[in-house]
């Protein structure tokens, strides 16, 4: 009785074939122990027996198949889609942009407060006008505690306002990167789209709304 030792690549029919052996079937069934229930299944490093119908020694521990090319560069890409995480995807620095939300609720604010301050002082000058008091110092310090109180509300409704804004980007931002968790693949791609948290950028136009209310604003916001 006669052994081979099965090479990578071989099949039973092109064993038989090589050993001189008519139908391969009958190779099979005198190794059917070591081989398994699945004749088209052998693995590189097994031993086969030929030759004789005696019963086939036990053949020692089979090797790992060998892993193809293939497969190895396979796993290794579905290792790397996991491995981009998404605040590199989509960095939230990018998402939501502080200057463009704080532009947009002075802008908002603006024009809220401008026609409500430039009211109200006409009700304080032709109050002073009525008193021969226009160019009073008294007219002045009125003039300028009402525009610190504007100017306040107006300063506190803008900080509320880019807090909001930020916490909504920040739950539309966990959505995002909810989805992208669940996706199937995680790989940063060549170039990310996506449509920013979008706020209009400031134009407003002082002399619109009220000049000397504005003006006073902008310089005692930015002094």
């Amino acid at each position: 009785m006669a052994t081979y030792v099965v090479k990578p690549g071989d099949t039973l029919s092109g064993i038989a074939k090589k050993l001189g052996i008519s139908n391969w079937q009958n190779l099979y069934n005198q190794n059917k122990s070591v081989i398994g229930a699945n004749p088209n299944l052998i693995r590189s490093g097994q031993s086969l027996t030929y030759g004789s119908t005696a019963p086939a020694a036990q053949a020692p521990v089979a090797t790992a198949p060998a892993v193809s090319a293939g497969t190895q560069a396979g796993t290794q890409a579905g290792q790397a889609v996991a491995l981009t995480p998404f605040g590199e995807v989509m960095p939230f620095s990018q998402y939501f942009n502080p200057e463009l939300v704080q532009g947009s609720a002075e802008q908002a604010y603006a024009n809220y407060y401008a026609p409500i301050v430039q009211q109200a002082q006409g009700g304080l000058e032709s109050g002073f006008a009525g008193r021969n008091l226009t160019r009073s110092g008294i007219r002045g310090q009125a003039l300028g505690d009402m525009y610190r109180q504007y100017g306040q509300e107006q300063q506190a409704g803008i900080e509320a306002d880019v807090l909001q804004q930020k916490a909504n980007a920040q739950q539309e931002y966990g959505l995002l990167q909810d989805v992208y968790e669940q996706s199937e693949g995680k790989q940063k791609p060549a170039a990310t789209n996506y449509t920013p948290y979008k706020v209009a950028k400031p134009t407003t136009s002082a002399g619109t709304y009220g000049t000397s209310y504005l003006d006073w604003l902008n310089k005692a916001t930015r002094a």
